[in-house]
């Protein structure tokens, strides 16, 4: 069975979900060597607004327990929350408690934040993947967003999903070689 990896993002106003709005919300089907196979997809807020963004990410199942849509990003976890609450605010999605933990507990998704606290001697701090490529700093997007700079945001995108892209690359082959010396230790 193959399972539909998507490299996956979003874009935020700000931190805070139950006040700041989704900016864009991004997508691209990748293969097993985490490499895209298919065409990127950025929702924008300002082409679809933001209700039409999550109805359509919802179809397309990212809240679904089952393997039609894994997705593959860094911190995952803040993107998830961001748009279970956005959902919830636009009445998109409603969640309940068994939800909300039926879907943490199943939901199958890789999150290369975990793995940049390990590159980062296991601190938090200095963590972000800014760190480990040449990315911009996503605090940009929010001031881009409040000037109008659509162009700058979609470039920005753009790049940040070829250093993520690049980075799990990277990180893949390392961790897989380490595998495969443990896996067959030399006698």
């Amino acid at each position: 069975m193959r399972v539909a990896l998507f490299y996956f993002d979003v874009e935020t106003e700000g931190e805070d979900p139950q006040q700041d709005r989704l900016v864009t919300i991004q997508f691209q089907p990748i293969g097993d060597d985490l490499r895209p196979v298919g065409s990127f997809t950025v929702l924008a807020e300002w082409e679809w607004g933001e209700k039409e963004m999550l109805r359509t990410l919802v179809e397309k199942g990212i809240f679904d327990v089952t393997w039609d849509f894994v997705p593959v990003g860094n911190r995952l976890h803040f993107d998830l929350t961001f748009l279970m609450e956005r959902g919830q605010h636009h009445k998109v999605k409603e969640w309940d408690a068994v939800g909300v933990r039926r879907f943490w507990f199943e939901k199958a998704m890789l999150d290369l934040g975990h793995v940049l606290v390990l590159m980062n001697a296991g601190k938090f701090e200095g963590s972000s993947i800014e760190h480990f490529s040449r990315k911009r700093p996503g605090a940009e997007v929010p001031a881009l967003y409040r000037q109008g700079k659509y162009d700058e945001i979609l470039e920005y995108v753009e790049q940040e999903r070829d250093a993520t892209l690049s980075l799990l690359s990277e990180v893949r082959a390392m961790l897989t070689t380490f595998g495969d010396r443990k896996r067959h230790p030399a006698p």
